[in-house]
């Protein structure tokens, strides 16, 4: 894959990581998978991809030495995204929740190099039909956006998308690279998987 540095380095990243965790019973942040937490899985994740400027939104624990924002907001992933969006240093961020570890770094790259190729507000993946608007490029003139519909009662991801250009990128991925760690079965079953990444 062609990546090109100047487009990474003009890249932030969110790492939500403000869920309850109420299904899992403890902070799915904090949960290991290879010798290192599902947090620090996706720093060292993002800082493999080359991306130096990471906002940690909405964390309430303390193993992670990346700036942390507290998301006092509370309005699901939208105003974790609104938090950290008012703090990178570039136009666009790449958004990726917690809880998704076996993401592929070549699907990462490939919705970051499409981010900057297009104007589109948005740039999430689709994989198989599925749609991860919770993976994605996110730009910074979208701030005004968030806030309106945090003010109203459905403050879904998909309400912005709706007020925004937006596009979602196919990915032809395995299936279990979205898995998402919400119940303990979720991690048991991580435990058992073991994926190589390549860039």
């Amino acid at each position: 894959m062609q990546i090109d540095d100047s487009k990474i380095k003009k890249t932030s990243a969110i790492i939500l990581s403000g869920g309850k965790s109420s299904r899992m019973g403890q902070d799915k942040c904090d949960l290991i998978y290879n010798g290192k937490t599902l947090l620090n899985l996706q720093v060292d994740k993002i800082r493999k991809i080359g991306i130096d400027d990471i906002i940690v939104s909405g964390y309430r624990g303390f193993n992670c030495n990346e700036k942390v924002l507290l998301d006092d907001i509370m309005k699901g992933p939208l105003s974790g995204i609104y938090i950290g969006l008012q703090h990178i240093k570039n136009d666009r961020a790449l958004v990726i929740s917690v809880d998704v570890p076996l993401i592929d770094i070549r699907s990462i790259i490939k919705i970051i190099m499409s981010s900057h190729e297009n104007d589109y507000d948005m740039t999430m993946i689709r994989h198989n039909g599925n749609r991860e608007p919770l993976i994605g490029i996110y730009k910074k003139n979208l701030i005004n956006k968030i806030e309106k519909i945090l003010l109203s009662d459905n403050y879904s991801v998909m309400k912005l998308a709706d007020v925004c250009n937006y596009k979602f990128i196919d990915i032809d991925d395995d299936d279990q690279n979205y898995v998402n760690i919400n119940y303990m079965k979720d991690y048991q079953q991580l435990l058992e998987m073991k994926i190589e990444e390549e860039i």
